[in-house]
Order: structure tokens, then sequence, then C-alpha cells
């Protein structure tokens, strides 16, 4: 029995040697491809080694391997044990945020997002990220002006107060007055507006003066218009990850307002006269006056502007520099500054106003407790001086034309998705002056335009 027992143990001996040598070992060329993949395998889930492991965010795939498989682990530390509990220090997949633009390019802006192609299959040559080369994008804006004037006197003197002559409006009342002995006496009650006093001349003598003061303030852009609001569309080229080059077409549009802008201050005189012959009577005679009342620094007339709609075209290319994201970079929904500076041009259409005229009543202030103004929309007025031209009350101030235009501006850019963004941005633009009517040149517009534009990667 002792002898059958040996027997059998070396035979099982034997044949653990044969299944060892059979598959499991070297000699018979299976072995190496059955054991490597299982060497392998146990390997990647013990730690000890991972072909697919990365150690940070930004680093490429390794070769061979497909999004899915990658993560991110600080690798082994040494030994069974520590490299299976290094392997998956703060390992994720990154299949989810591979495609997102901090992860992809480590680039800024929208325009650093994107696209990205990597090997589809384990043994094929990855591709790098591809950045988006082109981006369009679509704004809205509002404008408001700080330095120009749109109408300047001193070289467009077609004000509404050119040939105003207050005792156009004076006003009489004629009193016939029969006495007991049948004789009837003409009295006549006038009002007029004028100067208080004549006015000196160089020659030493006087002029005649309409009136005692006007009070014409230039009319700036931004009180002609209301804040001009504008749409635009633009198309970006992406030279860098912190450089693009932009064209834009814009349009834009403001409502004319209305206001006062000119008044005439003078004085308004009541002057009665007795016996006088009303075929022959003038205002202002000397004759057979009895006695004058005056009533000084009264406001005589207002003229107000109501100016046409403008209507504005612009045509720009410049560049925008962006800086490293200051918020968002965890999320990849980075928020990004920038800087940007364009130059163009932009066409006006023409600009006219018309003049509205309030005028004071001048007995008004000897009969009411008040002063009393009235409408005067049927009269014209001569804004030329020249009486050989027709009077008017619309004045034609700018013809259609282009202006040369610039801008510099700085904002801020948040990535809503790894293809869209939106960006605030303001600045100062500045424009060239435009030419007056008359031939005489303007004024030129400084203004802080406040931009909203989104934005969408090819």
């Amino acid at each position: 029995m002792r002898l059958v027992g040996v027997s059998v143990t070396a035979l099982l001996l034997g044949g653990c040697s044969f299944l060892n040598g059979g598959f499991g070992g070297a000699g018979d060329g299976h072995g190496p491809r059955y054991g490597a993949q299982y060497g392998a395998h146990h390997a990647a889930k013990t730690g000890a080694f991972d072909p697919c492991q990365i150690p940070y965010a930004q680093a490429p795939i390794p070769q061979g391997c497909h999004p899915s498989q990658v993560s991110i682990g600080l690798g082994p530390q040494g030994g069974h044990g520590a490299g299976q509990g290094g392997a998956y220090a703060g390992g994720f997949p990154q299949e989810p945020q591979f495609g997102h633009a901090q992860y992809a390019t480590g680039g800024y802006g929208s325009h650093a997002g994107g696209n990205v192609h990597t090997a589809g299959l384990r043994g094929a040559t990855p591709k790098g990220p591809r950045r988006p080369r082109f981006r369009g994008a679509l704004d809205l804006g509002l404008e408001q002006s700080i330095q120009g004037d749109l109408i300047d006197y001193s070289r467009f003197d077609f004000a509404p107060n050119n040939g105003y002559i207050p005792n156009d409006f004076a006003a009489a009342v004629v009193d016939r007055v029969t006495d007991a002995d049948g004789n009837e006496t003409t009295n006549i009650t006038a009002w007029t507006a004028g100067p208080r006093r004549p006015r000196p001349t160089v020659e030493g003598g006087t002029e005649p003066a309409l009136f005692d003061e006007v009070s014409r303030p230039n009319i700036s852009i931004s009180d002609a218009w209301s804040a001009p609001t504008s749409i635009g569309a633009s198309g970006e080229f992406i030279l860098g990850p912190k450089a693009t080059v932009f064209g834009r077409v814009g349009y834009t549009r403001a409502q004319g307002n209305s206001g006062d802008a000119v008044s005439v201050e003078g004085t308004v005189f009541q002057s009665n006269y007795v016996d006088v012959n009303p075929d022959t009577f003038v205002f202002d005679q000397t004759d057979g006056r009895a006695s004058r009342q005056f009533e000084t620094e009264q406001q005589l007339a207002t003229f107000s502007y109501d100016f046409s709609d403008m209507e504005r075209v612009d045509l720009e290319a410049g560049g925008r520099l962006f800086f490293d994201p200051i918020g968002g970079r965890r999320t990849g929904q980075t928020v990004t500054p920038f800087v940007g500076a364009s130059a163009g041009a932009s066409r006006y259409n023409a600009v006219s106003y018309t003049i509205d005229q309030r005028q004071l009543a001048y007995d008004s202030l000897f009969q009411a407790n008040e002063a009393f103004y009235y409408d005067v929309d049927a009269l014209g007025f001569d804004l030329d001086g020249d009486p050989a031209t027709p009077l008017t009350d619309r004045v034609e101030l700018y013809d259609s034309q282009w202006v040369p235009a610039g801008r510099l501006a700085a904002g801020v850019e948040w990535q809503v998705t790894p293809r869209t963004a939106l960006a605030f941005e303001t600045g100062l633009r500045v424009e060239g002056a435009r030419d007056y009517a008359n031939g005489e040149k303007g004024d030129t517009n400084v203004s802080v335009p406040v931009t909203l534009r989104g934005s969408f990667n090819f």
C-alpha cells in the first residue's frame, strides 16, 4: 500500500508539471499570448501598471487608448499594495469632459473650445484637438454721445430767430370817444415789444435793436436724438487661443427729439395815444402819445426744434485680445476678459428739423393775471435773412454721407457651452465730423457704446 501511495503521488506531480508546461510555460508558443493578457489585466486592476492612465487632466491621451479608458491618477508608488492604492487616487473617467475647451486645448475664451478629434479604436494613432477657426456673432447695443454738437451756430447760422421781428406781433385797441359837443376823438392803446434802450454802434450813433437778448445754445447730439439702438452681425476668425480678428456690419437708429432751442427776451410796452387818426396811425409813433408803461425782461418768443430720425449703417473691422480666465475653470464655463479695437466707416441718412414758435401775447401782461403764449404754426421763418428766398419752417441740416469711425472696447466673455458664448463690452467710439448743408464742417462725435454679443463656434 505504501508503494501504491508513493506511485500515485508521483503521477499527480508529473501531471501538474505537464499542465504547467502545456498552458503556462514558454515551450509551446501559446503560453505568452494568454499569459501576457492575463498579467496585464491583473496589473491594471491592481494598479501596478495602467497604459491608459494620465497624471493630469491636460495630458494627451496615450496612444492606443480610447477616451473612455483614460483615467487620472498618481501612478504606482512602489510595491503591490502601493500600486493598488495609487492607481485610483483622484482618478475619474475622462470621456464626459474630454471635448471641453479647457481640457482639450488649455486655451481661453469661447474661441478656444470646440470640436475635438480623437482615436476611435485601440491601436489607432490619435489626432490632436482641433480648435475652431471661425465663429459668427449677433449683437445688440445702446450708445450715448458724450461729446459733439449737432448744431454749432458759429458754423451753421440758420437759427429760427433770424428774421424775427417782435413788432410783427404788436396789438392795439381802438376806442372812439364823442364829447358833449358831438366831437369825436380816437384813442388807441397799443402793445409793442423791443429793446429797453437802443444799442450804440461803433460810429457813435445808434442802431435799431429788435430785442434785448437772445438765448441760442448749441444743440448737442445727445439732445437731438434719443439714445441710439443698434443691431449687428459679425464674423470672427480665430488666430489662436488668445487672439481673433473680425468684420462687422451694423444698423443703428435713434428717434428725433423735440424741445426748446432758442428764446428771445425783450421789453413789452403799453402806449396810450389820444386823438389820433386811426387811418395814419403806426405803432411806436410819438405824436399824440399820452403815457407809456413797460414790462422788462419778458420772454417774447421761444422756438423749438423737432429733429428727424437718425439712421446709420456701420462697417468695421478689428481684433480682440483675450486674457487668462478670471473664473469658471473647474466647470469649463470660464469668464474671460478681453480688449478690442476696430476701424471703419458709417453712413448717415439726411438730417433735418422743423421749427415751432410760441409767441407771447403782449396785451396779456397788462390785462391778465399771467402771460399768455400761443402757438404760431402758420408762419414761416426767414432762416437765412434773405428776403428773396421763401419763408420756411424746415431746415436741411446734413445731407446723407459717409464718415470715418473707430472704437476701443473692453469687456468679458462667458463660455456658456463649448461652442457658444456671451460677451458684454463697452468703450469709446469716435466718428469724424459731418458736413453741414451749407458746406461747413460739423463736430466730431464721441460716444460710449454698450454691447451684448452672442457667438457660436463653427
